[in-house]
C-alpha cells in the first residue's frame, strides 16, 4: 500500500570488472541500472559510453541461433514431458563440465542439420518437377539433348489436347517439315517436329497458329533419353529420401539434448541481457561507471554482493531532481492488482500507492457487473488453477491469480442477483422436467432466482432480469461509495503532505453537503442546514489561494459547480447494470437455442452442442466487457479525485529463467573470487 523507499547506486569499477560487476547485480534481482550521462567530469576527465557494441551483436547471433534450434527441436522432442517447474541447472557446473561448449556444438549441428534437410528438400522438388516433365516422353527413342545436324533438327513440343496430328500436317504442308505425335493425355499432345533449319521461321509461325508451346530439355542429369533420364530420377528421389530420414533421425537423436539446449538459451539470454545493461555504462580509459537504483530494504544485501568485487562504491538518498523508479509494496492479494495501475500510470515517485483500497473496489465491481455462479467458477477454476499447473510468467501469474479472485466475486454475487449460466437451471427444468414455463419452475425452485427482499411489506427480487431497478440502485450506491472512497484518500493524503485545511475546505465540505442532500429526505430541517454549511463552505474556501475577493468569491461558486461533475460521475455507475443485463440476456438466448429441441435425442444432441459454443463465446466477450469497463471506472471515477501519477516501473536487471533456474553463485565461484582478491 506504498511506494517503495528507493536508494540510488553509484559504483566505479575497473573496465575487466564491468561484466562480473553487471552480473553479480542481475543475479540478486533488486538493482535498476539506469543510463549514466556522459560528458565533461569536474576534475577535467571525460565519461564515454561503454563499449560494448561488439560483444552485444555477437551475443544477439548466438541467442538467435539457439531460438531457431530450439524451434527446431520441438517437434522432434517427443519424450519430453511438460515442465511445470524449471530445470534444476547451476550456470558454473553447466560450464564446467563441458555441457556448454558441447550444447554450443549441438546447436550449430541441428542448424547445419536443418539447412541440409532444406537442400535436400529442394532437390527432392527439382527431382520430382523433372520426373514429372518427363513422363510424356518415356516412348521418345531419340535422346532429349538438341538433336540436329548441319541441316536439320529436333522441335520437341506440345499441341492441345484436342488438336488433331492431322492438323499439323496441314499446317506444315508446303514446308520442309514433319510432325511425329510422342505421347497424349488430357492435358497436352506431345510431338517431335523435324524441320530444315533454312525453314524454322516459317514453320515457327505455322505451329504458332495451331497452339504449338516449344519444350526445351536443358540440365538433365544424363545425356540420354527420357527414360534413362526418368529412372536416374526415380533412383535419386529414393536415395534423397533414404538421406532425409537419416537427417530426421539425427534430429530426433539431437533433441534428446533439449534441455541442454533450454539451459543453454538462458545463458546465452542473460549475456545478452548483460550486454545491453552494460551499454547503459559510462567509462573513462580504465574505469566502468555505474548508477542503478535500489530498494532501501534491499541495500545491505547489494552491499554484501559488492563487497566481493574490487570497486569502489557508495548508496545515498535520492536527490530532488532524480526521478527514482517505482516499486509499489502490497500485500500477497493486492499485488496482482499492480499491473491494472499500470496499465494507467504508475503513482509518481513519493506519493500514495492506491492498490489495495483500489483491488476492493475492482473485485466489488467486477463481480456486480459479471454476476454469474457458473461464469464466475470457471474463471476462479482457470485463473487460480492454470499457474499451479503451467509455469508462467510473474506478470502472467499475477494477472491470472486476480481474474481468479474476481471470479469468485461474481459466483458470490451470482448467487445474490440469480446467475447460474443465466437461467440454465430453470431452462433445463422446463425442456427435461416437465414444466409448463420458466415462471413455473421458478415457483417451484426459487433457490436459484437470486435473493428476495421485503420492502414495504411486498417481496422485491434482486435478479436484475426480474426486476433491474433495485440492481441499478444498488449499482449507483456502489459508484457513491467509491467516490467518497476515492475523496477519502484525497483527505488522507492531504494531512500526510501536512494540509488539513485543505483536507477539510477542499474534501469534507463536499461530504457535508452530500451528507445534507441524503439527510433532507428524512429530516428537512437537519437536512437543510447541513446543505447550507457545506455550500458555504466551498463558496469560502474554494478559491481560498486568490488575492481578489471577487476572484475567490467566483473560484467558490466554479467549486460549487463541481457537483454537477460528481453527479456525472455517479451516473456512469449505472453501466455496472448494463453489463449485468448483457451477460444475463445472452445468457438466456443461449439457453433458449440450445433447449428449443425439446427432450428427445435431438434435443440433448442439440443442446449438447449449443450451450458449451454460446456461453464460451458469452463468457469471453463480457469477460473483457466487464474487464475493461470495471477499469475505466478505476481510471476516469476513482484515481481522478487524488491519483499523482507519472511514475516509471523499477524493472530490475535479471538472468533469464525463461526454462530453467537462473544463475547461482556457486561456493567454488565465491571462493575463486576470494582468493583472486586476496
Amino acid at each position: 500500500m506504498s511506494v517503495t523507499v528507493m536508494k540510488k547506486l553509484t559504483v566505479l569499477a575497473s573496465l575487466r570488472d564491468a561484466d562480473k560487476l553487471v552480473r553479480r547485480l542481475m543475479r540478486l534481482r533488486c538493482v535498476d541500472i539506469d543510463s549514466v550521462p556522459l560528458g565533461n567530469l569536474p576534475d577535467g576527465g571525460t565519461l564515454f559510453r561503454y563499449d560494448c557494441d561488439t560483444s552485444r551483436a555477437e551475443a544477439e547471433r548466438r541467442c538467435a541461433d539457439v531460438v531457431e534450434a530450439l524451434a527446431l527441436l520441438d517437434p522432434y522432442a517427443i519424450h519430453e514431458k511438460p515442465r511445470s517447474r524449471p530445470i534444476e541447472a547451476a550456470a558454473e557446473t553447466f560450464r564446467a563440465d563441458g555441457r556448454f561448449e558441447t550444447t554450443r556444438a549441438l546447436v550449430a549441428d541441428v542448424l547445419q542439420t536443418r539447412n541440409n534437410q532444406i537442400a535436400l528438400q529442394n532437390e527432392h522438388n527439382r527431382m520430382e518437377a523433372l520426373r514429372c516433365s518427363l513422363s510424356p516422353w518415356l516412348e521418345y527413342a531419340a535422346p532429349l539433348g538438341t538433336a540436329e545436324t548441319a541441316l536439320c533438327e529436333v522441335w520437341l513440343g506440345a499441341l492441345p489436347a484436342k488438336t488433331l496430328i492431322s492438323e499439323a500436317d496441314d499446317a506444315l504442308s508446303g514446308l520442309h517439315a514433319g510432325v511425329e505425335e510422342v505421347h497424349r493425355d488430357k492435358d497436352a499432345m506431345y510431338v517431335a517436329v523435324l524441320l530444315l533449319k533454312e525453314d524454322g521461321d516459317a514453320v515457327a509461325r505455322a505451329l504458332a497458329g495451331i497452339g504449338f508451346t516449344r519444350i526445351s530439355f536443358k540440365g538433365l542429369p544424363l545425356e540420354g533419353t527420357a527414360e534413362e533420364n526418368y529412372k536416374y530420377c526415380t533412383r535419386r528421389i529414393g536415395e534423397l529420401e533414404n538421406e532425409a530420414q537419416s537427417l530426421n533421425d539425427s534430429m530426433y537423436r539431437m533433441a534428446e539434448q533439449i534441455e541442454d539446449v533450454k539451459i543453454l538459451h538462458d545463458l546465452e539470454m542473460t549475456t545478452l541481457r548483460a550486454a545491453r545493461e552494460k551499454q547503459k555504462l559510462a567509462s573513462t580509459d580504465q574505469c566502468a561507471v555505474l548508477e542503478a537504483w535500489v530498494p532501501a530494504a534491499r541495500e545491505s544485501k547489494v552491499a554484501a554482493a559488492l563487497d566481493r568485487i574490487p570497486c569502489a562504491y557508495g548508496m545515498e538518498d535520492p536527490a530532488p531532481d532524480d526521478d527514482p523508479p517505482v516499486l509499489l509494496a502490497n500485500n500477497g492479494f493486492a499485488s496482482n492488482f499492480e499491473w491494472v495501475v499500470g496499465m494507467y500510470s504508475y503513482p509518481k515517485y513519493g506519493s500514495y500507492d492506491p492498490t489495495l483500497v483500489m483491488s476492493i473496489y475492482y473485485l466489488v465491481i467486477f463481480g456486480l457487473m459479471f454476476a454469474d455462479v457458473g461464469y464466475g467458477l470457471l474463471l476462479a477454476l482457470g485463473g487460480l488453477l492454470i499457474p499451479k499447473i503451467k509455469r508462467l510468467s510473474p506478470g502472467m501469474t499475477r494477472a491470472m491469480t486476480m481474474f481468479g479472485y474476481c471470479g469468485i466475486s461474481s459466483m458470490i454475487f451470482g448467487v445474490v442477483f440469480g446467475g447460474w449460466f443465466g437461467d440454465l437451471p430453470y431452462a433445463l427444468m422446463t425442456a427435461f422436467g416437465g414444466f409448463e414455463s420458466a415462471e413455473a419452475a421458478q415457483a417451484a425452485v426459487p433457490f436459484f432466482n437470486g435473493v428476495t427482499i421485503t420492502l414495504g411489506g411486498e417481496p422485491l427480487s434482486l435478479n436484475p432480469l426480474i426486476n433491474p431497478i433495485p440492481f441499478l440502485v444498488i449499482s449507483l450506491a456502489v459508484g457513491l461509495i467509491h467516490i467518497v472512497g476515492g475523496m477519502a484518500v484525497k483527505f488522507y493524503v492531504l494531512c500526510r503532505e501536512g494540509k488539513p485545511f485543505s483536507a477539510v475546505f477542499d474534501v469534507a465540505s463536499y461530504w457535508i453537503l452530500f451528507a445534507g442532500i441524503g439527510v433532507v429526505f428524512l429530516h428537512k430541517t437537519v437536512g437543510l442546514a447541513l446543505i447550507i454549511a457545506g455550500v458555504a463552505l466551498i463558496v469560502l474556501t474554494y478559491g481560498r489561494a486568490k488575492k481578489n475577493i471577487f476572484a475567490k468569491l467566483i473560484f467558490g461558486l466554479k467549486g460549487l459547480y463541481d457537483l454537477i461533475s460528481y453527479a456525472s460521475d455517479l451516473l456512469s455507475y449505472s453501466r455496472i447494470l448494463a453489463l449485468g443485463l448483457a451477460a444475463g440476456v445472452m445468457a438466456q438466448v443461449f439457453n433458449l437455442l440450445g433447449t428449443m429441441a425439446g427432450s428427445g435425442l435431438p434435443g440433448i444432441l442439440l443442446m449438447l452442442v449449443v450451450l458449451p459454443i454460446g456461453h464460451g463465446l458469452n463468457m469471453a466477450i463480457n469477460v473483457l466487457g466487464t474487464f475493461v469497463h470495471t477499469s475505466r471506472l478505476q481510471y476516469l471515477e476513482f484515481f481522478s479525485k487524488f491519483y499523482e501519477d507519472g511514475g516509471t516501473a523499477f524493472e530490475p536487471a535479471v538472468p533469464c529463467d525463461k526454462f530453467s533456474t537462473a544463475e547461482a553463485e556457486t561456493s567454488e565461484e565465491l571462493s575463486k573470487e576470494r582468493s583472486e582478491a586476496g
